[in-house]
């Protein structure tokens, strides 16, 4: 019998080789052999035992035939390993230049997309950009002003001037019409800021109604739950969706509904010292986040400065050393659930 007649028709088999401890042994004993022919293999495993151990070894790559003689060669694992990687490497290969042309394609057709829906959203007014300050807060100061039954207004910046505030005050010091519910939500630390004392006396003073929680984010405006105004330092993004809208004002309303009542009068003693612990159960939640000094500060509406100071009251508050180590403890004694 000739070695060649050993071997399987499929001599390359497309499936993945199951290296199991007999293949092993097996690679093992024929690694040992002087030499490898049919003849001394059917001495060593017997003549119906040696095709299936020149199959199974064939299977996984590890024993070829030599070209012009009747014996077999025994492979290498990081050569047979080889013979099956470089075809699906090839695969790989030409699957990802496929990937990039497909991408590549539709890139163009997504373009073409974004610029059709922009155009799409401006003329139906769902969606608008407005850059220049004076156009934006002129924007927004008249569609308060026609609003029918509720303005929300968020501003989650730290306040740095009062022309933050202008948009939502009409030329006599009304911002709304009579009946029309007008909701104002700072953060604790802009009750401090003249600019805010000002603007919030303005608006109880017209029957409106202002309101202080720890921590924020945008400076958002809802009317009527129709549209909805974006602030940042672009300009305004106005958005015409009720849908959206009615989201962001539920959202709106469960902040405010944990909010604390500001009329615009300065801080008394005992103010303080409780908003000064819902601003440190803040600064708890956000160090056991991750966050650094100046992430903080710009959450909270507060310099990092005095950040740092609320930090270092909580650190000594809890016994920590680091900020890992109070993030560690407050978790444990069951200080971020009041955070939150």
């Amino acid at each position: 019998m000739r070695v060649h007649d050993l071997l399987p028709d499929d001599m390359v088999s497309g499936t993945f080789p199951h290296v199991d401890e007999e293949t092993l042994a097996l690679y093992r004993r024929v690694l040992e052999m002087d030499l490898l022919d049919a003849a001394a293999l059917e001495r060593e495993f017997g003549p119906d035992e040696a095709q299936r151990v020149v199959r199974k070894l064939s299977e996984a790559h590890l024993v070829r035939p030599f070209p012009d003689a009747d014996g077999i060669a025994v492979l290498r694992p990081d050569v047979a390993a080889s013979t099956m990687i470089h075809p699906l490497e090839t695969t790989i290969r030409e699957a990802q230049g496929r990937i990039e042309r497909i991408s590549g394609e539709f890139n163009r057709l997504m373009a073409v997309y974004k610029s059709a829906v922009e155009q799409r959203n401006r003329k139906d007014c769902l969606l608008d950009t407005i850059a220049d300050p004076d156009t934006a807060k002129a924007l927004v100061r008249e569609r308060i002003a026609d609003a029918r039954k509720e303005v929300l207004v968020m501003f989650g910046s730290e306040p740095k001037s009062e022309h933050r505030f202008q948009a939502i005050l009409s030329a006599d010091g009304r911002p709304t019409r009579d009946g029309v519910r007008l909701c104002v939500l700072h953060q604790h630390a802009a009750r401090y800021h003249p600019a805010v004392q000002d603007h919030a006396a303005a608006i109880t003073g017209a029957g409106g109604q202002v309101r202080t929680i720890e921590k924020l984010w945008n400076d958002i405006c809802v009317v009527d739950q129709e549209m909805v105004f974006v602030f940042d330092h672009s300009g305004v993004v106005s958005v015409s969706q009720p849908a959206v809208a009615t989201s962001v004002a539920a959202l709106f309303e469960q902040l405010w509904s944990q909010a604390k009542p500001f009329q615009g009068k300065s801080v008394s003693r005992s103010e303080g010292m409780q908003l000064s612990e819902d601003v440190q159960r803040a600064i708890i939640y956000f160090l056991a986040e991750g966050l650094r000094d100046e992430s903080i500060a710009r959450r909270i509406g507060v310099s990092v400065r005095t950040c740092r100071r609320h930090i270092a009251e909580v650190l000594e508050q809890v016994g920590a050393e680091t900020r890992f180590q109070a993030g560690y403890l407050t978790a444990k004694l069951g200080m971020l659930e009041s955070a939150n």
